[in-house]
């Protein structure tokens, strides 16, 4: 009893300092109205302390993390740590990049020095309200918004609990709303590629070619190796006609593709094997797209010498024209899925991947379907590149 009342006293800690407190809260009068009986009193007590979080495990690691300091930026490097280095999930290195490159350029700027716990929704209001003011495209502004809250998410306590647990509020953040149909998503029609190929230099010519008439994705076309005995490559076979796809090129070193459906094996057109077997007769080993040094080019210096000069739009543009050829031809499912490396939709289409085995079935679609686009006239092998680009790419 304390002042005439029933009363509770417990210790709690406090953000901001080391020792714990003792608080005191009433619970009902000693005598007269609102009296409580003996078990009722017992019960009102332990639902104080228990709203208060003084007995939760996640209150404690919450008023622990904010007495050591933890800001947005130390966090942030122990995320982009985990999501590389975890076996669940592991991000690609692609990906890893994209999230380092927000990290860089605006969160940390403008969030790095907060403690973890003041990243909430009116933290968030702030930076959305920089990131409209830079212009930003609608598609940006929610994958940063995106990093930033994986960022307060990923500080956990021993047990895997959440130590910041928010209830983002998407409306009171301004966060825009992505209209797929708005998006940007730049394609080429089957006269363009025409043209792109006709007028690119030699060895971009068949690379273009390839990624026009395969749907491949760049990483996936540069890493090719003509060394069809090897398994652990991404490789092209003898006669040509067919690529398997077992790694990707980021920069000049070999990776794993982007998802477990990127590995696959990719069927080529008859009118396209001839044009592969011109570019690379004579040679039986090495990057089918590779510099003088024997690296595969780099995916910057083509755009800078090729690709940028032609007004394309980045790769992709050649492999949503070859969606587009695939579909305009209605090639079942299964075979679309396989060649563009896309995930399952549904348990059936487990049923149906042996159809992947079918080799004369596959030959039957990729002939039907072609290339879409004119290859014009020969190439001629795959020499070493000129003098003068060689040694930029050596020297990158």
């Amino acid at each position: 009893m304390h002042g005439g009342w029933w009363t509770v006293r417990f210790w709690i800690d406090v953000p901001g300092q080391e020792a714990r407190v003792r608080v005191r809260e009433r619970i009902c009068p000693a005598t007269g109205p609102g009296l409580l009986t003996r078990p009722q009193i017992v019960r009102k007590a332990k639902e104080i302390i228990f709203r208060s979080g003084a007995d939760s495990p996640e209150y404690f690691a919450k008023v622990q993390a904010i007495n050591q300091g933890t800001t947005f930026r130390r966090q942030a490097e122990r995320w982009m740590n985990h999501i590389q280095t975890r076996k669940r999930s592991r991000v690609s290195a692609a990906t890893a990049a994209g999230y380092q490159s927000y990290l860089n350029k605006w969160l940390i700027p403008n969030l790095g020095d907060l403690p973890l716990s003041a990243v909430d929704n009116k933290a968030g209001k702030e930076l959305v309200a920089k990131l409209y003011a830079a212009n930003l495209a609608p598609k940006t502004i929610v994958e940063i918004v995106g990093a930033m809250k994986e960022v307060v998410a990923s500080a956990i306590d021993g047990d895997g609990r959440r130590m910041f647990p928010r209830e983002w509020n998407h409306e009171y953040m301004d966060v825009p709303i992505v209209d797929p149909k708005k998006q940007h998503r730049p394609t080429l029609t089957a006269a363009r590629v025409t043209e792109v190929i006709q007028k690119a230099e030699r060895h971009y010519r068949v690379l273009y070619a390839l990624l026009a008439g395969t749907g491949l994705r760049i990483g996936e076309a540069l890493a090719i190796k003509l060394d069809p005995d090897s398994e652990d490559h991404t490789t092209i076979s003898s006669d040509c006609k067919t690529i398997h796809v077992r790694k990707s090129v980021r920069g000049t070193r070999e990776q794993n593709p982007k998802t477990d459906n990127a590995i696959r094996s990719v069927d080529i057109c008859e009118a396209l094997v001839v044009f592969l077997r011109e570019f690379t007769e004579g040679r039986s080993s090495g990057f089918l797209f590779q510099s003088d040094s024997g690296r595969p080019l780099l995916q910057s210096n083509i755009i800078r010498d090729s690709l940028g000069k032609l007004n394309v739009e980045g790769f992709h543009t050649f492999r949503r024209f070859r969606a587009s050829q695939l579909r305009r031809f209605r090639v079942p499912w299964d075979l679309e899925k396989l060649w563009m490396g896309h995930a399952n939709k549904d348990v059936t289409d487990k049923y149906a991947e042996q159809l992947k085995d079918d080799v004369e079935y596959r030959r039957e679609w990729v002939e039907k379907v072609g290339l879409g686009f004119e290859l014009g006239p020969k190439v001629g092998t795959n020499g070493p590149k000129s003098a003068e680009v060689g040694a930029q790419q050596s020297a990158a």
